[in-house]
């Protein structure tokens, strides 16, 4: 009981809540005590990007720890997919406990070269939800554009307008460049899909940088050989739209095609039915009741969405997004996360 009021009194510090986390996390019985508190929901974790053992390269979680991560969550959890996860509740009417459910975004070829051997030398599970057109080879991810406009061009500094405001971008270090991509990514969230793309088409002239027709092997894509090669190995694949638009931000009509026909084109590749979706983004107002409607009447069991760990609904399981701080995630994987939700 101590604990609990302990952390609740400290939740709302950031400094404190931090202090607690390092604290528990090096301490195993605490550990097992949160997990035990806490075990009531299957820990629904989300990854994107991953690099060569110990790359140190911003927001890709290196492939040596990830097999650190693999083999803690292997000595202590059940590893299901997605599908397995919402399977289990449409049975039972209640979500499996102390199990661990890894996912895995978009469909960049990175989760091939370093995240999938790693899962196949442990025999782990893991659900990849892939953008058709981007596995295709015939778009580019919208934050991999900007990305490579800022990094690439020879300007300095590039003047913009955000939000009806005219802004100058500093470009002069890497430091610079990273903070342009991160303030020119947050407006481009805010647009809805043909403004953005024209957006960015605009920055890419004025910064005088030519994008090539097929990303480069830094923003590459898996192939559906490698994507067939997984599932057959114990990967769930699963449904992440066709363009990776926001989907609350595009016209209605062309949501089935987006959510469905993503489905549709999988199973063709594949010839196996695909039951899970994650929607694009998961900020505030990035899907509404329309999106959720057309998830459902596409045929999807199930749908990734948000980080809410209070509030599971089978189309908006949330999830927990996992870097290389070993301690933030042993804090998720045994459930200081979770518990953190229930007590605010």
């Amino acid at each position: 009981m101590t604990l609990l009021i302990t952390t609740s009194v400290g939740w709302g510090c950031l400094e404190m809540r931090q202090h607690l986390k390092q604290f528990i996390c090096k301490n195993k019985p605490l550990l097992w005590f949160v997990k035990r508190i806490s075990d009531r929901f299957p820990r629904v974790l989300v990854y994107h990007r991953f690099a060569a053992p110990n790359a140190p390269i911003p927001h890709r979680v290196n492939a040596a720890t990830f097999a650190w991560q693999l083999d803690t969550i292997k000595k202590d959890f059940d590893v299901i997919t997605f599908g397995e996860c919402v399977a289990h509740f449409l049975q039972y009417d209640t979500w499996p406990k102390g199990c661990v459910v890894l996912t895995i975004d978009d469909g960049y070829a990175d989760m091939y070269q370093y995240a999938w051997p790693e899962l196949a030398k442990r025999n782990l599970p893991a659900t990849f939800f892939v953008t058709t057109a981007f596995v295709d080879g015939t778009i580019w991810l919208w934050p991999d554009r900007l990305e490579y406009a800022l990094l690439k061009t020879d300007r300095t500094e590039c003047n913009i307008t955000l939000s009806e405001k005219q802004i100058t971008l500093l470009l002069d270090s890497g430091q610079a460049r990273s903070a342009a991509w991160k303030l020119c990514s947050d407006h481009c969230i805010s647009l809805e899909n043909s403004q953005r793309l024209a957006f960015i088409k605009q920055l890419e002239e004025q910064l005088e940088i030519k994008l090539p027709v097929v990303p480069p092997p830094e923003y590459a894509a898996v192939t559906w050989e490698q994507i067939q090669e997984m599932q057959a190995g114990g990967i769930e694949i699963g449904g992440h739209t066709i363009n990776h638009p926001i989907l609350s931000k595009i016209p209605q009509e062309l949501l089935d095609d987006e959510i469905g026909k993503c489905r549709k084109l999988i199973q063709e590749h594949l010839d196996a039915p695909v039951n899970s979706f994650c929607y694009t983004n998961s900020g505030p107002g990035d899907i509404n009741d329309a999106v959720v409607a057309a998830v459902e009447r596409a045929g999807y069991s199930g749908a990734a969405f948000g980080t809410d760990l209070a509030h599971w609904y089978r189309y908006k399981v949330p999830r927990m997004g996992i870097s290389n701080d070993r301690t933030d995630f042993l804090w998720k994987l045994y459930g200081g996360e979770s518990l953190g939700y229930r007590l605010t």
